[in-house]
């Protein structure tokens, strides 16, 4: 029992200041691409523009309160992190507010669960909208329990209206609110068949529907056409991994019965569901779908949110259940943590549901061993010794329950300590201050190239102003022939390439080959592997001239130069080549091609592959001699499969300098599959051109 009234605003005061010393001790930065995108439309609307053809410009509740914050703090990290912040406080709130008349222990372990989850507190700083998501679900689950369970039940208008203005600032965040439909509608099947509630789903129905006809006809009014944004949605999409529509029904089903589940299971969002499993999967559990009280309320519409969260398609179209990325799934963790811990504060107080938990406690530990080996890695074993520890204690004195809580939080705390130690690692304060003293703060007429996210970073950090001297241009975007007199400086960062995707071998050849003579390196930090170098030389620049040799494996038959085997799958024609590490190799002498030209020559080669799952193939292209291999460079493919089960093109080139070439070389180009999962390749094409 409390003592002190005050405790209870204290405990949630602690967690506040958790996740504000998080944001400040471990802040990781961005991503580069989606939330960088927000930060720019965000300014945009601050300056009265806005594109109506982008469908992540009608996500205002994400765009209009971090516009705000650029207002009052300008365009920078700060303000860009303080919106989601707002909204994580917001969330501890909720929970807090749920949970305040239940005992200490309750409390702390329904804000552990919350704050300390690592995907949540992650993205409780970054300018992305899942965040809001979960705080808008969150809000939805609060309103309706209060309402049915310790509201003013003549008033359903008011509960009613803030269910509705909650749905909708979900709406207004993200498209994937759509996933609490399953729970709605189960809320009122459930009240209707008892006749409870009737007014305040009529009234909910009528305000939603007036909310959705005012949004729909504002759209009409801007853009002249009523469904603008979900044309936007339908324009913006693309072919991607997540597109389980165009997939084998192998891969759809792995999706639905394992690869959810071994996804929140392996990133903690699993962890307060074994909880609400041993409440609701015990003899007469079923009992307490029909939501006689609070408890159960909470958690049957954490596990419908579950169900829908996985089975759910987004998609009016075809059956496209949700992507599988620990961000969209934040809403569940706050809704589910309120119901873990009234049950863990019941067996704390009362030694309930004692063998349940220990059951589900040991079943998730063998599943999360059965997917990835682990077990004192994630939460679900310390947990089990922990219940089971306590649950046999001769005695359950106030002592052990409080050390309960505290090793509870301390094993709670394993996913954070494992995030904040990469965030650490990888500096970004550090990196942003570089960037700010060598070019922000300086604002000299110059052009920095780099990769993708550093430019988008660069541009960022100047306040996506068009009046800066300094501008950053991406490896894609720069054209050394129409650059003028300006200053280049060629800005490495390992990190930032990492997050674009670029392995070294899809540098441009004059990184690779950087003149550190000719360009002088101006800052190096070996510690954060960040260079700037000057280009005071252009860099040289090779165009692919005549062709000095093309070759094309379609399996079909039997080609020069190549070691195979062939299988029964096939892209076109009758047959593919099939292999699980080593795919049939290209060998070719290259003094077979006579002459080298004075420039090199550029080794081009491609091929359709076919893989079920995500692959670690690599196409590879080395050169040996008698003496062995010399040069050998290999390209990543997962990055080119955009489905599975379906044919990708993948592709690979390579520059080499006449004098990089040893006599009596041969060249060979194979696929290696590093993990020797099963895969086809069917169409392989190597060309040798001249470089000029």
């Amino acid at each position: 029992m409390r003592k002190n009234i005050l405790t209870p605003y204290f405990i949630l005061a602690a967690f506040i200041l958790f996740t504000i010393a998080h944001h400040g001790y471990a802040f990781f930065g961005h991503y580069g691409f989606d939330d960088l995108h927000y930060a720019r439309l965000a300014n945009a609307l601050l300056h009265g523009d806005l594109d109506y053809t982008d469908h992540y410009s009608y996500r205002f509740a994400i765009l209009i309160p971090t516009a705000l914050a650029y207002a009052l703090f300008g365009v920078n990290d700060f303000a860009s992190a303080l919106p989601p912040l707002f909204c994580a406080f917001l969330i501890l709130y909720l929970v807090f507010a749920a949970l305040r008349q239940y005992s200490s222990y309750t409390l702390v372990l329904g804000l552990g669960l919350t704050a300390c989850s690592n995907w949540l507190l992650f993205y409780s700083d970054k300018l992305m909208p899942d965040i809001y998501v979960a705080l808008a679900v969150m809000l939805a689950v609060f309103i309706v329990d209060r309402y049915k369970y310790s509201g003013d039940h003549s008033k359903p208008q008011r509960y009613a209206l803030g269910l509705v203005a909650a749905l909708g600032f979900g709406w207004l965040a993200k498209e994937t609110i759509v996933l609490t439909l399953p729970m709605l509608l189960a809320w009122m099947l459930v009240d209707s068949i008892q006749r409870r509630h009737l007014k305040f789903w009529g009234y909910t129905t009528l305000y939603g529907l007036l909310v959705l006809g005012a949004y729909f006809t504002l759209i009409w009014a801007f853009t002249g056409n009523f469904f603008e944004r979900l044309d936007a949605i339908a324009s913006n999409s693309y072919l991607n991994a997540c597109s389980y529509d165009q997939q084998s029904i192998q891969v759809l089903l792995k999706r639905l019965y394992y690869d959810f589940f071994a996804l929140t299971s392996t990133e903690g969002i699993l962890f307060s569901f074994v909880f609400i499993g041993a409440y609701l999967f015990r003899k007469e559990g079923w009992k307490q779908f029909r939501q006689a009280d609070s408890l159960s309320f909470y958690a049957c519409s954490a596990l419908l949110l579950f169900l829908a969260s996985n089975f759910m398609s987004i998609s009016l179209k075809a059956y496209v259940p949700m992507c599988l990325d620990p961000r969209h799934y934040l809403f569940l963790i706050p809704v589910a943590a309120v119901p873990a811990a009234r049950i863990l504060g019941e067996f704390l107080e009362e030694q309930k549901y004692g063998w349940p938990l220990l059951l589900t406690l040991a079943l998730a530990s063998l599943f999360l061993y059965f997917i990835n080996g682990q077990l004192f890695e994630k939460p679900y074993l310390p947990t089990l010794i922990l219940v089971a520890g306590f649950y046999f204690l001769p005695s359950h004195a106030p002592v052990f329950k409080s050390l309960f809580s505290i090793l509870f939080l301390g094993i709670l705390l394993i996913g954070p300590i494992q995030q904040v130690q990469y965030a650490r690692k990888v500096q970004y304060p550090a990196q942003r201050a570089i960037t700010y003293q060598q070019f922000i703060d300086k604002n000299e007429a110059c052009y920095i190239i780099t990769d993708p996210v550093q430019q988008r970073l660069g541009e960022y950090y100047g306040g996506f102003s068009p009046n800066r001297k300094d501008q950053f241009l991406s490896f894609e975007q720069v054209n050394f022939d129409s650059l003028d007199g300006r200053r280049q400086y060629l800005y490495l960062n390992w990190h930032t390439q990492y997050l674009s995707g670029l392995s070294s071998a899809d540098l441009p050849d004059y990184v690779r080959n950087l003149d550190t003579t000719s360009n002088p390196a101006i800052y190096q930090n070996k510690a954060l592997n960040l260079a700037i170098y000057e280009l005071k030389a252009k860099p040289k620049t090779y165009t692919a001239g005549a062709t000095l040799l093309h070759n094309l494996n379609d399996f079909e038959g039997s080609p020069g130069y190549w070691e195979q085997n062939t299988g029964g799958l096939k892209y076109q024609g009758k047959q593919a080549h099939h292999f699980n590490e080593f795919s049939a190799t290209f060998n070719y002498p290259l003094e077979a091609l006579g002459k080298i030209p004075a420039a090199g020559i550029r080794i081009a080669a491609k091929a359709l592959l076919n893989v079920s799952s995500a692959t670690q193939c690599k196409l590879v292209i080395s050169i040996e001699n008698p003496e062995g291999a010399y040069f050998w460079q290999a390209q990543d493919l997962a990055k080119f499969i955009k489905v599975y089960d379906r044919w990708s093109p993948v592709n690979f080139e390579v520059d080499l300098a006449k004098t990089a070439l040893k006599p009596n070389s041969r060249l060979k180009v194979y696929l290696w599959n590093e993990d020797k999962k099963e895969a086809w390749v069917d169409d392989f094409e190597v060309e040798i051109r001249e470089l000029k």
